[in-house]
């Protein structure tokens, strides 16, 4: 009886034994949400600073579409447009490397790309290489962006400004459209075509993407 009785709990021990979870994991130092969502965004936390080389680069555009407007040579206006489309390129390659990117460059890259084309386009409207109606088309998204943006900051609704893909397509017909008026503007009729269609295309594309994020962040 006392034998018995005295192997109860050994038996009750052996049997919470065998019934613990086997597999237990631990937290891992460092693997919390934080750090998931770190690796998710691919902008700094941290501010680095304005006067980065990828933002120097993004203003370089505004003195080289002020001087393509005082310069009549072609081969110099195809020099400008040239170098113009190179530090865009490079401004965002230049950030992701050094990780530099920032809510800043963001804003500024699109926003000196606007500026460089619609220096240049008014430089060819001056002189009578472009009439209104093209110009007007050809810059059309540009205001629309800058409307919207100026019109969300008037009444504090924070809206992403970071270029996609339709407006990049629309940015590159623009300089195809620089380059047609430099060397041959029998093409220029097409191109204002075509930067028309991908304008609108732009346009809505950015519109529905405000409005999904907006409906996402209500839901």
């Amino acid at each position: 009886m006392h034998r018995a009785a005295l192997g109860e709990p050994s038996a009750t021990l052996a049997g919470a034994l065998e019934t613990r979870p086997r597999n237990v994991h631990l937290p891992v130092r460092g693997a919390g949400p934080s750090t998931r969502s770190k690796r998710r965004n691919p902008i700094q936390t941290h501010d680095p600073g304005f006067l980065t080389l990828s933002n120097l680069l993004s203003l370089s555009r505004i003195p080289l579409g002020l001087a393509f407007i005082v310069v009549s040579d072609p081969r110099m206006m195809a020099v400008l447009v040239a170098t113009a489309g190179a530090t865009d390129v490079l401004d965002g390659f230049i950030a992701r490397v050094s990780g530099t990117r920032s809510q800043v460059g963001l804003l500024l890259d699109p926003l000196c790309d606007k500026l460089f084309v619609l220096l240049a386009l008014s430089g060819f409207l001056a002189v009578g290489g472009l009439d209104g109606v093209s110009f007007v088309i050809l810059i059309l998204r540009d205001l629309y962006t800058a409307g919207c943006y100026l019109l969300a900051r008037l009444v504090s609704i924070i809206i992403p400004f970071k270029p996609r893909w339709p407006g990049k397509i629309a940015t590159g017909l623009q300089f195809l459209t620089l380059l047609a008026l430099i060397f041959d503007p029998r093409y220029v009729p097409a191109l204002v075509l075509l930067v028309g269609v991908t304008s609108a295309w732009a346009i809505i594309d950015y519109g529905t993407h405000c409005l999904r994020r907006k409906w996402k962040s209500a839901v």
